[in-house]
């Protein structure tokens, strides 16, 4: 496991995590590409992406440890990244969103709609879609097969974050001192958190397992279903970013917080209780966010491999499938939203039968 910590005097900052008698931290790499405030980092099972106030994205392989270079789409500050697939995202001051493919690193969409700054995204497990926030009080649902908004809800607060839990059946919205819990297909908040004072970062743990903290210097981890609570004490300073993985044992969790003084603390936890294990002191550096690299080799599909050549009969075949997938995700991103079983027509070609297919789906 390795700690990557964004600053906000520019360097991207990693520590591994080595067992020997007792669980430390030790420091692996300083990168120092980026001349402005690191705002987000990202990373998948081989790639780091940092976004800064520079308005560009560096890019490091993990695995080779090298730079790759960096992606200058965007016209403002890069507040937001994050990983999905064989894809990154990226969201800026300048409004947009843009969808990158790992690995060509081409810019595949740009994304517009949002008025103002765009402050967060969050990619739904499914791939289908992913919501985003703005300084614009909105709060978007877009579609990742058409790049287009398919839904906008006005905000009274101005929103800090938005996030999809592990499963995708609900999300959360960060704002100020309050967070708010949703189901896709409610209109009003199922559960409603608050704080006496600013809430800086929040994170799913699992469906049901909801950790935050900020000026409290606390962290709070919350058990949704039961309302049960658990508070993780120890930093000195409020909390800027939370991540986490999952242990070997079932419903336990290996979660790291590191506060704006640069320390870093990992606690073992468990849904009734929690123990810290280990941590560390970032010096000279004021942390800013975070991300966990595993160390997961097993990585997406290289795209310099050619495509195999394909027969005529092949080549239609594949068409016709890729029509329908298409359809069926079109199908299963307005049962996300709606929580309904509906039916999608799926238009045959002209030479099959004129009947159309009508495939029932259902979420949750």
């Amino acid at each position: 496991m390795e700690i990557v910590i964004g600053t906000y005097e520019g360097p991207v900052v990693s520590f591994a995590a080595k067992v020997a008698e007792e669980l430390a931290l030790e420091p692996q790499f300083v990168e120092k590409s980026h001349s402005g405030c690191v705002k987000s980092v990202a990373c998948n099972n081989r790639y780091l992406a940092s976004g800064s106030s520079d308005e560009s994205i560096r890019l490091l392989d993990l695995h080779k440890r090298v730079e790759l270079g960096a992606l200058m789409q965007h016209s403002g500050t890069v507040t937001c990244l994050a990983f999905h697939g064989a894809h990154l995202l990226s969201g800026s001051d300048d409004g947009t969103i843009c969808i990158y493919q790992c690995g060509t690193w081409e810019c595949k969409k740009v994304m517009k709609n949002h008025t103002a700054s765009v402050t967060q995204l969050s990619v739904h497990p499914s791939g289908v879609l992913a919501l985003s926030v703005s300084r614009d009080k909105t709060l978007k649902t877009w579609s990742l097969i058409t790049g287009k908004p398919v839904h906008t809800v006005n905000l009274t607060t101005l929103p800090d974050s938005v996030i999809w839990n592990t499963d995708g059946s609900s999300y959360a919205i960060l704002s100020e001192r309050e967070i708010l819990v949703f189901q896709p297909h409610s209109g009003k908040p199922v559960r409603t958190y608050t704080s006496p004072k600013r809430i800086v970062t929040c994170k799913f743990l699992s469906p049901t397992l909801l950790a935050y903290g900020g000026e409290t210097k606390d962290i709070s981890v919350i058990e949704i279903e039961s309302n049960s609570a658990q508070l993780l004490c120890g930093h000195k300073a409020r909390v800027k970013s939370l991540d986490f993985v999952k242990a070997d044992v079932k419903d336990h969790y290996l979660l790291v917080s590191v506060s704006s003084d640069g320390e870093i603390k990992i606690w073992a936890l468990s849904l009734s209780s929690h123990q810290l294990i280990g941590g560390t002191q970032l010096h000279n550096h004021r942390p800013v966010c975070m991300c966990i690299f595993t160390g997961e080799k097993k990585y997406v599909k290289q795209f310099t491999t050619p495509a195999p050549t394909l027969k005529h009969q092949e080549v239609i075949q594949k068409k016709k499938r890729k029509v329908i997938r298409k359809k069926i995700l079109f199908a299963n991103l307005h049962a996300i939203q709606g929580g309904k079983t509906i039916s999608r027509k799926l238009k045959h070609h002209k030479h099959q039968h004129r009947n159309s297919r009508v495939l029932p789906l259902k979420l949750g």
